[in-house]
């Protein structure tokens, strides 16, 4: 069964309310408020797990 966990809820400069969510596979996708329910539908599922942002170190030194 697929799984969607939503990353983070934020507003563009328009005043417009976007999820960015993550599907079993990895894949991040931006979905708007409008649009939030058919994407569940279309991928099979009923509701949104709390997920976490993947945090990548910072680079230090030479390695930037």
């Amino acid at each position: 069964m697929a799984t969607l966990e939503l990353i983070s809820k934020e507003k563009n400069v328009f005043g417009d309310t976007y999820y960015y969510i993550r599907d079993s596979n990895g894949v991040t996708s931006r979905v708007y408020e409008g649009d939030l329910y058919a994407y569940m539908k279309k991928n099979d599922v009923t509701e949104l797990k709390k997920g976490r942002a993947y945090l990548y170190p910072k680079k230090r030194g030479k390695e930037r």
